[in-house]
């Protein structure tokens, strides 16, 4: 058999490096359509000196992953630096998170409950609890850069400096407060976070009240904050409809290209999180750029003649 065969016969197709390297990590997985981030079971992750499990919600994108931690009270997870962006939201707890720069420089953010956080790229950090423990969920793209390079030593090990990036997120701001983030009632609001790729909006439903069914072009992952209600999907007006609940701590994925329409039905407001690729500073896709009000991406018109 020559050389050149022996190759071919060796090559491997359709492989996915996530999928790998989440088996290679031994951590426990949790999927389905909706899980509620509150009593999810969580267990020892080596990687990250903390307990945590990985969530795989159906209608999650292709370029986001969730990682679910919980810290006893007073533990602190193990220092860690990483190329991937990454936001965190806090469902229960309180702490605070000691982040060292490239330069050196250390700094620390104290968070709480309801609170959305970043670490600036590839800054080290090291996240510890208050006396009532703290459990926090992260999404990140994690999945998408680890299927384009295909090397974990480049994203956990990378020696680039990146001070103007590190530079660009502390200016942008590391923390926010989403419940005194200002919406105007059915209306979905991008928030400005780190200067990172990663989207993070808000939507504010009034009481009793719907927003207008809007065609998601790729998948995300929804996560209630306050309130509580529940989302309607499907792919035309004759298509089935799908009835997906949420409240504070659970999290569900909104397929993409289908259409969504949030439904508040309580007596109280409503507020949602999303999380999806692209954000109002790197909006990176069109579709993107079209949401945030973008009104020349899809543009189209008659050609002049003569």
């Amino acid at each position: 058999m020559s050389e050149t065969m022996t190759h071919d016969l060796d090559t491997k197709f359709m492989v996915d490096p996530y999928l790998n390297w989440v088996k290679a990590e031994g951590v426990l997985i949790h999927a389905g359509p909706v899980l509620d981030l509150l009593t999810l079971e969580v267990q020892p992750w080596a990687r990250f000196g903390m307990n945590g499990a990985i969530c795989h919600v159906d209608g999650r994108c292709d370029f986001l992953t969730t990682f679910l931690f919980e810290l006893d009270a007073g533990q602190s997870s193990a220092p860690v630096r990483h190329t991937y962006e990454e936001v965190f939201y806090v469902l229960s707890g309180e702490g605070e998170s000691e982040i060292t720069l490239s330069d050196g420089h250390t700094f620390i953010i104290e968070w709480a409950a309801k609170k959305l956080f970043a670490v600036p790229i590839n800054a080290q950090v090291r996240h510890t609890a208050g006396r009532a423990g703290a459990r926090i969920v992260a999404f990140s793209d994690f999945c998408y850069l680890m299927g384009l390079y295909r090397n974990e030593a480049f994203l956990f090990a990378n020696p680039a400096p990146l001070h103007g990036r590190q530079k660009r997120a502390i200016d942008a701001e590391l923390l926010i407060d989403p419940l005194t983030e200002h919406a105007l009632a059915g209306e979905t609001v991008p928030l400005s976070l780190a200067d990172m790729s990663v989207g993070v909006d808000l939507t504010l439903l009034a009481t009793q009240s719907t927003t207008r069914a809007r065609r998601q072009m790729q998948g995300r992952h929804v996560l209630g904050l306050d309130g509580e209600g529940f989302t309607l999907s499907f792919a035309n007006e004759q298509g089935e409809v799908t009835r997906t609940t949420w409240r504070h701590g659970l999290l569900a994925g909104l397929t993409g290209m289908q259409f969504h329409q949030h439904v508040n039905e309580g007596s109280a407001p409503a507020r949602l999180l999303s999380f999806e690729m692209g954000s109002l500073a790197s909006p990176l896709f069109r579709s993107r750029r079209a949401n945030f009000g973008d009104e020349t991406v899809y543009a189209s018109g008659a050609a002049v003649l003569g």
